[in-house]
């Protein structure tokens, strides 16, 4: 299997379509992992060679337990690259792997060709959601104060959307053979991100927003000053599907996909 090894003796693990044509490199949510981008080889991987990463704390990378922010992930990120010998990349992800790919973007200025953000932000958590997360995830999940049972299935409902069978079920799976308490130092680097807000326009590659319209942890208004922020062209699209929510690239590939596509399609050389 593909992985890169960090400065910190961290093993990061990626999928590789192996396909030729400009790369898209992607990062995932919290709790998935590189697997959730599946759905969108079979649209992209024709002309484009498309790279998903596993997160630290999740799938099949493995970090050495220490804390780590979203610097650290975007220095990930380029590794592979680098491992690859990708020049110029377009950098993208969903939540995390949005935040990620926003300091990816500001590492590598000169090697960014576009950026590809699905329910995402620049801002750090309020004090209201850094609770709510501490409470749900750190202590709930993390800690292992609620059972399983009791917290996946409406965790997969709300952030995952789409058929409960077809869509949250095989995460749902995933999640109850998980270590839970290895999301530990990853739930940390969630919480504690800083507001990189400022720090926007400085990205003047093309982007491409996109919400799925039932995400209920990114709003639109949360993907608009994202998109006022960044210092190159953006555009914001709604995936206005009714059971489309935060992961909605993974339920809605026949939406997601199409947009994505045309936006590579669209890139500059």
């Amino acid at each position: 299997m593909p992985y890169v090894t960090t400065d910190d003796g961290s093993t990061v693990h990626f999928l590789d379509s192996e396909t030729d044509g400009p790369a898209l490199l992607l990062g995932h949510g919290f709790f998935m992992d590189a697997e959730m981008w599946l759905p969108q080889w079979e649209g992209l991987a024709d002309r484009y060679r498309v790279i998903a990463v596993d997160a630290r704390g999740h799938g099949r990378t493995e970090d050495v337990g220490r804390p780590f922010t979203y610097w650290d992930s975007a220095w990930d990120g380029w590794r592979v690259a680098d491992a690859l010998g990708l020049d110029r990349v377009v950098v993208g992800g969903l939540s995390q792997g949005g935040f990620t790919a926003l300091r990816m973007a500001l590492l590598q200025p000169g090697r960014t060709r576009g950026l590809v953000l699905i329910g995402t932000t620049g801002a750090a958590y309020t004090e209201q959601e850094r609770e709510g997360f501490e409470r749900a995830v750190v202590r709930s999940w993390v800690g292992g104060t609620v059972p399983v049972e009791d917290i996946a299935p409406t965790m997969a409902a709300v952030m995952i959307g789409g058929d409960r069978d077809r869509h949250q079920r095989p995460w749902v799976e995933k999640w109850r053979a998980g270590d839970r308490a290895r999301l530990a130092e990853a739930a940390h680097c969630l919480i504690d991100r800083e507001d990189i807000t400022a720090l926007l326009a400085e990205i003047t590659a093309p982007a491409l927003l996109l919400r799925g319209i039932g995400d209920q942890s990114f709003t639109h208004e949360h993907l608009r000053v994202l998109a006022d922020g960044l210092g190159g062209p953006a555009e914001l699209k709604t995936i206005s599907a009714v059971t489309a929510a935060h992961v909605c690239n993974l339920t809605h590939p026949e939406l997601v996909t199409p947009e994505i596509r045309a936006f590579l399609d669209g890139l500059p050389a």
